[in-house]
């Protein structure tokens, strides 16, 4: 266009700005910001607010800040465009900042700050904003709102504020879209509620790729891996192309519900079958496939085989393989050819001493302890949460429990260890490996 002599005008500039950040051109986009100066477009209102999400998305969010301080016209979507910089840039609370000095926020306004609170682990709080917004505000939730709240409700297993969100879309006619109704049928699946997540599947219509691997997901993290199977067979029939994460599902599914020949004929027939080359996480799945069942030199064979360079995923679920047929020969073999990789991981450690525990060798366990503790290596604390009446009450391993009525939850825990003990013996084990923990 430039080189043919066509002058370039604002809206022209302002469409191309937008581009950048998703094509990740942030160096031309730059670039352009120049012509934008040169030409003396920079008083242009929505060239303004494309550069500020330019330079947002790109993490820049401090030239983000300097653009909208320069524009003296501010409209709403200029506050919009500083907000989405400072929550993709996973700064939360500043974008809530940034949202909290607005007169009238519209949805847009709304959506950035919950879906930056949801996507930033900092579900609860975007909860809360829903609930702020739909109890206070006039607003009416648009579909990428919904899928925010429906993603933070399945983090946390909030199945009743699900259903609650279920019902305002079938109010407002939402619940025929199908980005809304994939992260429904998520949701469910999520919260153990199957029988509700495949009743919003099968009423979904034209179902994507997306619909398929949540459906498969869903059924594969409680075990049901037949159902899985069966969920797959069907997509496949449907016309359906499988992707890298219809794989972590299936794979995953096979794991968890010992299906070895199953899921190693799957991850054998991806490049074959489906033209697609395994990444780390299929490795990973197809390393607790074997391992679980047993077949840990199968297990270390697909690591050694691997066309890169093994993660934390892949070794630990070896490693954990080894934890659960208590193999502490094989344990000892794996970090000692791989002891650049695995030496310095808490987990590893962890995993080791309960190797040792578990076969009975307490005075190793304990130097493998000594040794992470020499090292400082520490292991991030568990974390559980539960909803009581609307309201989050959280639990990390480690911590004093502060809530009111922590004696009555102690004697509730102490009278289900007695019944656990009282059913099996080997509790009395895992006790002595969790204390490890």
């Amino acid at each position: 266009m430039r080189k043919k002599g066509i002058g370039v005008n604002g809206e022209a500039l302002a469409v191309i700005l937008s581009v950048c950040p998703d094509l990740g051109a942030f160096r031309i986009g730059k670039a352009i910001h120049c012509h934008v100066i040169k030409d003396g477009f920079q008083d242009y209102l929505f060239v303004n607010h494309s550069l500020i999400c330019l330079y947002g998305k790109s993490g820049n969010v401090t030239e983000a800040q300097t653009l909208f301080q320069e524009i003296g016209n501010k409209n709403t979507v200029s506050w919009n465009a500083l907000i989405t910089s400072y929550a993709d840039a996973g700064l939360c609370d500043e974008a809530f900042e940034i949202f909290s000095q607005m007169e009238r926020p519209d949805i847009v306004s709304w959506s950035a700050v919950i879906s930056g609170f949801a996507t930033n682990q900092r579900e609860e709080e975007a909860l809360n904003l829903f609930r702020r917004m739909h109890s206070a505000a006039n607003v009416t939730a648009n579909a990428v709102m919904i899928c925010s709240v429906l993603s933070a409700c399945a983090e946390l297993s909030a199945l009743n504020l699900g259903k609650e969100i279920h019902g305002y879309m079938i109010r407002t006619f939402l619940s025929n879209e199908l980005l809304v109704s994939n992260s429904l049928v998520d949701m469910y699946m999520k919260c153990g509620n199957l029988k509700e997540g495949h009743l919003v599947f099968e009423r979904t219509e034209g179902k994507d790729v997306i619909s398929w691997n949540s459906i498969i997901k869903g059924f594969g993290m409680y075990g049901l891996g037949i159902k899985a199977l069966q969920m797959f067979d069907r997509m496949i029939t449907s016309g359906h192309q499988p992707d890298g994460i219809t794989f972590v599902a299936i794979l995953s599914a096979c794991s968890h519900a010992g299906l070895v020949d199953q899921g190693r004929l799957l991850f054998n027939n991806m490049v074959s079958k489906y033209g697609i080359e395994p990444g780390m996480e299929h490795y990973a799945c197809t390393v607790d496939l074997l391992g679980r069942s047993g077949f840990l030199e199968e297990a270390s064979e697909v690591v050694k085989k691997m066309p890169m360079e093994p993660n934390d995923c892949v070794l630990g679920a070896l490693l954990n393989s080894c934890k659960m047929h208590t193999n502490t020969t094989f344990a000892e073999n794996v970090v000692s050819r791989m002891s650049s990789l695995v030496s310095e991981r808490p987990w590893s450690c962890t995993l080791m001493m309960n190797i040792y525990a578990g076969s009975g060798k307490w005075e190793d366990s304990a130097k493998e302890r000594a040794s992470a503790r020499s090292k400082g290596l520490k292991k991030a604390a568990g974390r559980s949460w539960i909803e009581v009446k609307k309201k989050f009450h959280k639990f990390v391993a480690g911590d004093c429990l502060e809530e009111k009525n922590s004696g009555e939850i102690f004697r509730v825990l102490g009278g289900l260890t007695n019944q656990m003990e009282d059913i099996s013996d080997d509790y009395v084990i895992f006790l002595k490996l969790m204390m490890l923990d």
